[in-house]
């Protein structure tokens, strides 16, 4: 009897204690705390696949694996490292989206690429990017996260700027979100380590006036979402990201600022 008490108190313990977790919305081991509308997840912990969705990345280059915010991240070596999610993943449409992710970043002299789904570098289609500032832009200071979105046929493109450079060698969490608004417009946000870092009411896709058309630009395309590389490394200075991130999350609406300050709260949590 003595030697089945104490298993049989250890599982009368935990048992309440998980209750009590899923009861009060705590998020599993593994499990994104956020899971309403998310459509890709990609943790980076040993492997590329998609735990939320279909799009398995395929990983290729120098990509390898170092300790992240929970597991492991993705390693990029600022040369051929990179990881290919298919051209399914990112097509938001013209609808409400929100991307998350944490990153690390020590690019000091680099115009860096990051997260792109973008077929050339000429902006004759649609397409979103992320990157980092470098040389070259002084619009881009170093280290700011550049996230563009552009209709194509050479239209207006749409720019917003991290407020502060994020290329500290630390763990951020970046959050990037379009919004449509009750009044028409179309506001985008970037949020950085759970709070609002910078917003921006974007144009619409009106070629002759783009002010003038409030509609949320198209973003769908057949090219392949790409984390690490960008198309434009061929002609604008541009180079591959040489940093590391986890847990990139698509989401196919606009989360509230409670909800990323959430997602951030439970990766701190664990480092």
């Amino acid at each position: 009897m003595k030697r089945t008490a104490l298993p049989f108190r250890a599982a009368a313990w935990f048992g309440p204690v998980i209750l009590f977790a899923l009861a009060f919305g705590a998020p599993c081991f593994g499990q994104a705390p956020i899971t309403e509308g998310l459509v890709a997840r990609w943790s980076g912990d040993g492997n590329a696949k998609d735990s939320a969705g279909h799009s398995d990345g395929q990983v290729s280059g120098g990509v390898g694996y170092v300790p992240g915010p929970a597991g492991q991240a993705f390693q990029f070596d600022g040369g051929s490292a990179k990881v290919d999610f298919g051209p399914a993943a990112g097509n938001f449409g013209a609808r409400d989206f929100t991307i998350a992710c944490w990153m690390k970043s020590d690019c000091k002299n680099r115009h860096e690429a990051f997260l792109a789904k973008r077929a050339s570098c000429d902006g004759a289609s649609s397409f979103w990017e992320v990157r980092i500032g470098g040389p070259g832009y002084p619009d881009r200071p170093s280290g700011s996260l550049v996230f563009c979105m552009e209709a194509g046929d050479h239209t207006d493109s749409n720019n917003l700027l991290s407020s502060h450079p994020m290329n500290d060698g630390l763990w951020h969490h970046v959050a990037w979100v379009r919004q449509s608004t009750s009044s028409g417009t179309i506001n985008c946000l970037i949020y950085v380590d759970g709070a609002l870092d910078n917003s921006k009411v974007f144009v619409g896709a009106a070629r002759d006036n783009p002010r003038a058309n409030p509609d949320a630009i198209d973003l769908a395309n057949q090219s392949p979402l790409l984390l690490g590389q960008n198309v434009c490394q061929c002609c604008d200075g541009t180079t591959p990201y040489s940093g590391a991130a986890a847990e990139l999350q698509l989401f196919s609406h606009a989360l509230s600022a409670e909800e990323i300050l959430t997602i951030y709260q439970a990766g701190k949590s664990r480092q």
